[in-house]
């Protein structure tokens, strides 16, 4: 009598979460609100409306200096809809990491490579996920790179010191 023994396994897991710290060097979080529908892990937000306090998804006419952070994954209780998704209720309090390591979430047609400069996806269903130079997306770029490839449409990244701070007016 022989005993069935399973010799293959075609699960894996991805090398990371969106939203989460990618390593523990040194990061910025600050606490935001989320205004609207659509915030979620690992995605990129904008200035909200009241500027300080509230995140958004990025929309037509973003620039780089609306720029505001990655929504990180810590203790916002969420759960999946019927869709398989997350996503943060408007005014749910998250976190925004504004300089560190975390993984992000990317669009269809990113294709990053260490140390690739990163761009924020602004229109379309895509907004608020990341990319690369080549993606026909409607983008701005962030001051931040990949630090690899993606993976299972995440990819780890360095968001560097001043990536939203403007410039002092004159």
């Amino acid at each position: 009598m022989s005993t069935a023994v399973q010799t293959s396994y075609g699960f894996g897991f991805p090398k990371g979460v969106a939203g989460g710290l990618f390593d523990l060097s040194a990061h910025d979080v600050t606490t935001r609100q989320a205004e609207g529908d659509g915030v979620a892990f690992g995605l990129g937000v904008v200035v909200g409306t009241n500027k300080g306090t509230d995140v958004k998804l990025p929309a037509t006419g973003a620039t780089s200096d609306d720029f505001e952070g990655v929504v990180v994954h810590n203790s916002v209780m969420v759960e999946k809809d019927m869709d398989n998704n997350v996503s943060i209720n408007s005014k749910r309090t998250v976190g925004c990491l504004h300089f560190g390591r975390i993984w992000v979430q990317t669009g269809a047609a990113a294709k990053p490579a260490y140390k690739e400069k990163i761009y924020l996806i602004t229109d379309g269903d895509e907004a608020g996920k990341f990319t690369t130079s080549a993606d026909t997306a409607t983008k701005v770029e962030v001051n931040a790179i990949f630090l690899g490839e993606t993976d299972n449409g995440i990819a780890n990244a360095e968001f560097r010191p001043g990536a939203v701070v403007k410039a002092a007016e004159k």
